[in-house]
């Protein structure tokens, strides 16, 4: 890559970074520069409803930003090591599973609201769902791979 190229690639890198503070801090205030709905007379809402839905919205929204924070980074870590050689062959691939691995976690909490409440039946079908398409995909995935390997041997 030519020095050009690297100096393109670090103004990008920054821009995505203060894109991602800017959006997690809008989303942590409110969503600043939104117009509010008028009140309307024929509602009468308790204030107590209104905490508590305002309370629940910036708990989502926190949890948005975190979930956000953390995929980011996540997977900034993972190509950084891949790319600058931090680790070798077999400690390298280890190390992008484990990371994998806790993306998903991440993002089946932050952003499914998946929890590991016993009450969710419903959570576990999602999570034994999702694991069987995943593993026919990368299944399938390996299967035509080590086939054309063979072919081509």
């Amino acid at each position: 890559m030519s020095a050009q190229g690297q100096s393109r690639a670090k103004v990008l890198l920054k821009t995505m970074g203060a894109a991602a503070a800017l959006g997690t801090t809008r989303l942590l205030s409110g969503g600043a520069g939104k117009p509010k709905e008028p009140p309307r007379l024929d509602e009468h809402r308790n204030e107590e409803s209104n905490e508590d839905a305002s309370q629940s919205r910036r708990s989502d929204l926190i949890t948005y930003g975190v979930g956000y924070v953390l995929a980011l980074g996540l997977t900034c870590v993972a190509f950084a090591l891949v790319h600058w050689h931090w680790a070798s062959g077999a400690t390298a691939l280890g190390v992008v599973f484990a990371l994998a691995l806790i993306q998903a976690i991440v993002h089946f909490r932050c952003f499914l609201h998946v929890s590991l409440r016993r009450t969710a039946r419903d959570d576990l079908e999602l999570i034994l769902f999702s694991t069987l398409i995943i593993a026919l995909m990368a299944g399938g995935t390996l299967v035509v791979l080590f086939n054309l390997r063979t072919r081509m041997m």
